[in-house]
């Protein structure tokens, strides 16, 4: 094994591990720093200097598409894979997780819809105090 195939991090090689399993048939890459955070439990600005420095040493291509949105290619510079690194469920985390954050969403409108709706009846009542005091 040469040297360079060896210099990659684990991290580095799983996320060119993922995007060659996303990309497997022909599939375009746009999966944002956001989303590849999740994937792979780093935190957003981690995947951005993971991909950025992945890009730089030319393991990765970046460009756009006709929509402005980025994509990202694998080169084709040879790197020392996981073998090992079950990808198939990494769409099922992703997807658990934001209907995770979408529920607490809900739970947390629910709560100022409540909150809100409250104050607005203690207003109507005041409002409807006063007015029968002016009169």
């Amino acid at each position: 094994m040469s040297k360079s195939k060896a210099e990659l991090s684990i991290t580095k090689r799983l996320l060119l591990d993922f995007i060659k399993y996303k990309t497997n048939n022909n599939h375009t890459f746009f999966m944002g720093n956001d989303k590849i955070a999740m994937a792979l439990g780093l935190t957003v600005n981690s995947a951005k200097v993971l991909v950025n420095e992945l890009i730089r040493e030319g393991y990765l291509l970046k460009a756009k598409d006709n929509y402005g949105r980025r994509i990202l290619n694998l080169s084709g510079k040879p790197y020392l894979t996981i073998s090992c690194a079950d990808l198939s469920n990494i769409d099922k985390k992703i997807i658990a997780q934001e209907a995770a954050n979408y529920q607490r969403d809900a739970e947390y409108y629910k709560q100022q819809y409540e909150f809100e709706k409250a104050r607005a009846d203690r207003l109507a009542e005041e409002i409807g105090r006063l007015n029968l005091q002016s009169l």
